[in-house]
């Protein structure tokens, strides 16, 4: 049995796409995902399973939840061991505020020009650095007012993203070793 994270992008938006997590589980728990366990309402899920195909289990939780809640939901499944890696690798966390720190992740590997695109509205105040699919930022003036957040990243770089903030990843691997 493996366990994983998964990421729901854009649900519980300001009132829109919403997927209550209790509903979530049940959802979940018929595509025989166990070890169910949700964090917040913004679609933070651990769960384990004897499929180790992620683009399997990716394809399965998304048409579930669109089958389910009635609108497409892109889904981010990272096994366990990645996301152990991603945490161990964010560059910003010796040096950095944990508030200012967010990790971003993008459902494939950015065109190499367009991430030069991105690249040309970094700041002293807006930081970030690829490793793999992930972008780790450090937003020095927090990410509310941030110009380079996921929509910008979705539409400049042309794929999808989630973010995350640092507290939410410590909590889901406080989950994931639980």
């Amino acid at each position: 049995m493996q366990a994983f994270v998964l990421l729901l992008r854009g649900i519980n938006v300001g009132g829109h796409r919403k997927v209550k997590m209790a509903e979530l589980k049940v959802v979940l728990q018929e595509l025989d995902f166990q070890n169910i366990a949700t964090y917040i309402q913004s679609g933070n899920v651990i769960f384990s399973t004897e499929e180790t195909n992620i683009s399997k289990l990716k394809h399965t939780a998304e048409e579930a939840i669109k089958v389910h809640f009635g609108f497409a939901v892109s889904c981010f499944i990272i096994p366990k061991e990645t996301f152990l890696t991603i945490i161990e690798n964010n560059p910003f966390i010796e040096t950095e505020e944990i508030t200012k720190l967010y990790i971003t992740f993008l459902n494939e590997t950015p065109n190499p020009e367009k991430l030069e695109t991105l690249k040309t509205f970094e700041s002293s105040d807006e930081l970030f650095i690829l490793k793999n699919n992930t972008l780790y930022f450090c937003y020095e003036n927090g990410y509310g007012k941030a110009k380079i957040a996921n929509p910008f990243i979705e539409k400049k770089l042309n794929l999808q993203a989630t973010t995350r903030n640092w507290k939410t990843m410590m909590k889901l691997l406080e989950m994931l070793n639980s």
